[in-house]
């Protein structure tokens, strides 16, 4: 998108309207945060005149297929289909957290009516899709972007401050994500869980050269769990483990790296690290603290991506489009071996590299 002429919300716009395709657990976490932001709950690391445009945000309309979700919202305007709110509510940004499934044709709706467009994570499955995205953003002058919390997580931002700061001798990493399938989430593991960590993995330690499917388990014929070896440009090797298979509710998300000699304990759940078993606090003056709203802050940096001002667009997301790329490209390579085990290979090995 290098060279884009951006149809950027005027810096001068008497309001900022904002819609909301999908009102599940996703999109629930994003209204309250934007709810926040109208009722002035701003962070003191917030940049440039951002607050100013934030007290312009109005929730202009929500949408759901399922009318039970559109309850007790109070004067925000429902709508039980996409294409009929972004028709009469006519937005300036929207958020998009349907089924992934989804993202597609929805975020097309608003990309070709020149609406910037956030999709919760992964915007899309295959490289095709998003390629289609792209060049519609591209056309209409749109910002399009992806929805990855786990990059604004105080101890992600911490692991790239230290990593970035003293340039250590990485020697390995590994990912750990396992929980109870949560019945609401319709996507796969892979799209569900293996994605944030793959997004992380690249947002730590840069491009990745290949990715070996260790194993899996399926209940059903889908995959429940899954373990991946990764190797990067740099050399870099590390892991990632996702399961369902836990009989516990509780969350366990964690990273280990190992630097000279010295181990990183990340908790992604508790937002805390530790280095040699002593905690490192995890706020980075000027960017985030612990207790912050993931949430929130990236749709923060998005806002201020799509305001034609000087200081806010200073203000970089923590992620970009070529490491969505990237991340997508590795996401459709992994997501087709659990359907060969499905279909009956299921004494074979499959090791895919790209």
């Amino acid at each position: 998108m290098n060279g884009q002429k951006l149809n950027l919300i005027p810096g001068d716009i008497c309001e900022i309207k904002i819609a909301i395709a999908g009102m599940g657990k996703m999109g629930s976490y994003h209204l309250n945060a934007l709810q926040q932001l109208t009722a002035g709950a701003y962070e003191d690391y917030y940049k440039g005149n951002i607050n100013e445009q934030l007290r312009k945000i109005r929730i202009c309309g929500i949408c759901d297929i399922m009318p039970s979700r559109l309850i007790s919202f109070g004067t925000i305007r429902t709508f039980d289909n996409a294409e009929n709110m972004l028709e009469q509510t006519n937005p300036d940004i929207l958020i998009v957290t349907t089924p992934t499934n989804t993202h597609k044709d929805i975020a097309l709706a608003g990309l070709n009516r020149s609406i910037h467009t956030f999709v919760e994570k992964p915007i899309v499955t295959s490289v095709a899709q998003l390629n289609e995205l792209l060049s519609v953003a591209q056309d209409s002058g749109c910002r399009l972007l992806a929805g990855h919390i786990e990059r604004y997580n105080p101890v992600s931002v911490k692991i790239v401050s230290l990593l970035k700061n003293t340039k250590p001798l990485i020697e390995s990493y590994s990912f750990i994500r396992t929980q109870k399938r949560d019945i609401r989430v319709t996507d796969d593991i892979i799209t569900d869980k293996v994605i944030h960590d793959l997004d992380l993995a690249l947002c730590f330690f840069g491009t990745i050269k290949r990715i070996k499917i260790d194993d899996f388990k399926l209940v059903d014929g889908q995959a429940y769990e899954v373990k991946l070896s990764l190797e990067h440009q740099d050399g870099i090797k590390g892991s990632i483990f996702v399961s369902w298979l836990s009989g516990l509710q509780i969350k366990k998300r964690q990273v280990e790296i190992m630097q000279g000699g010295h181990k990183w304990k990340g908790d992604f759940v508790l937002k805390q690290l530790w280095v040699d078993g002593a905690e490192i606090k995890c706020q980075v003056e000027g960017m985030i603290k612990p207790s912050n709203n993931q949430i929130k802050d990236e749709l923060v940096d998005f806002i201020a991506s799509c305001i034609d001002s000087a200081p806010l667009q200073k203000i970089v997301p923590l992620l970009s489009i070529d490491e969505i790329i990237e991340s997508t490209k590795w996401l459709e390579d992994i997501s087709e071996a659990p359907r060969l085990y499905s279909r009956g290979f299921l004494r074979r090995r499959v090791n895919r590299f790209r």
